[in-house]
């Protein structure tokens, strides 16, 4: 192996057991090809200790810091007077290297004995990379390291896989047709609307059935196709106030399609559409008591959330038993909340102002 160059250990003399293990991981590294310098192997130099320091620093490919915690002190210059004068001069030639650098730092290799002395590397090193060699895996860490190669080796660079093609679930003309089945909504029988409400959680509008089975088989035909909170809108809530002739005070809730956004998910699909469409509603006429606050109070927590869940119900003939099926309810973010006078003449929820005949 060719050499890679010197690699200088800078450490502190804690101790006999210390400078012992310093001796042997230099010893293994020169084993294993790994050219170290080490003030143990001289006896005195002829240029003394601190240009033979300085000349070692610069000259070493690497320099490995021994971080331990009296190491730290005399780095970092809080070694008591008197004490340590090799390292504080080792140490402020690292500083002074890593400052001519740029603050980059290729050269400088922080190793601890223990996990415990990661806290005693010194303040420029603490964000490179640091090897634990108490483990044979950190020691090969720094091997590599010092060897400038990965541990892996990485594998030449293969050919992007094709993307999949954009699934289509469902027979396109389910795109184009509106969310009522006819049948299905004369089976369940939409008699009433309701509202649930809870101040940590997006309320509920709720559309009341007289027959579970049917309302049952709407939500889930509706989660079939929109998903859980019917991403493009196409369920189209409106709720409209104002009196209408011919009908007792209160306010309608018109539920059908939004042409735009159905069209919208039928090109997104990878269709073309060029027709408009018509499509099916529903509306139930709601007329509460005087002073009733449910809808209020629904307005006030979807202006709070900005969402809401629409979810079915059951409700009993007389409309004295109402039972919720919050587990069926999609979430969504949009409902039209209007007034008998701004619809207009060719406007969507126009139709909840023409005479009509409830399905009974």
């Amino acid at each position: 192996m060719d050499s890679i160059g010197e690699v200088f250990i800078s450490y502190s003399h804690d101790d006999v057991n210390h400078v012992r293990r310093v001796l042997e991981l230099s010893n293994k590294l020169r084993a294993e090809g790994i050219d170290c310098v080490l003030d143990q192997y001289e006896t005195s130099p002829a240029e003394g200790w601190p240009r033979w320091m300085d000349k070692k620093i610069r000259d070493a490919k690497y320099v490995l810091m021994i971080c331990t915690e009296t190491y730290y002190r005399r780095v970092m210059g809080e070694e008591e007077p008197g004490k340590g004068h090799g390292v504080k001069w080792e140490g402020n030639l690292i500083y002074q290297h890593i400052y001519n650098a740029g603050s980059e730092n290729l050269k400088f290799v922080p190793v601890i004995f223990e996990p415990s002395h990661r806290s005693y590397i010194p303040t420029p090193l603490q964000g490179a990379s640091y090897y634990s060699v108490n483990t044979q895996d950190g020691y090969d860490s720094l091997y590599y390291r010092l060897l400038n190669k990965p541990k892996a080796e990485k594998p030449a660079l293969g050919k992007l896989r094709p993307l999949p093609e954009k699934p289509v679930k469902t027979n396109p003309i389910m795109y184009l047709t509106g969310p009522i089945d006819v049948d299905l909504w004369n089976k369940a029988k939409w008699r009433a609307t309701f509202f649930m409400c809870h101040p940590e959680r997006p309320p509920v509008l709720g559309l009341a059935f007289e027959d579970e089975s049917a309302a049952r088989k709407i939500f889930e035909t509706w989660h079939q196709r929109y998903g859980e909170n019917d991403e493009y809108e196409e369920l189209r809530i409106s709720i409209i106030e104002g009196d209408i002739p011919g009908e007792d005070p209160g306010y309608s809730v018109h539920v059908g399609s939004d042409p735009d956004a159905a069209i919208k998910r039928f090109r997104d699909a990878g269709y073309a559409f060029d027709d408009d469409l018509m499509m099916v509603s529903r509306i139930n006429r709601m007329t509460p008591p005087a002073g009733a606050k449910n809808l209020d109070m629904f307005k006030q927590y979807y202006k709070t959330f900005k969402t809401y869940f629409l979810a079915p119900g059951v409700i009993s003939k007389d409309r004295q038993q109402l039972k919720p099926m919050v587990e069926l309810g999609i979430y969504k973010s949009k409902v039209l909340l209007r007034h008998v006078s701004e619809i207009g003449q060719n406007d969507v929820d126009h139709v909840v102002l023409l005479e009509r005949e409830d399905e009974r």
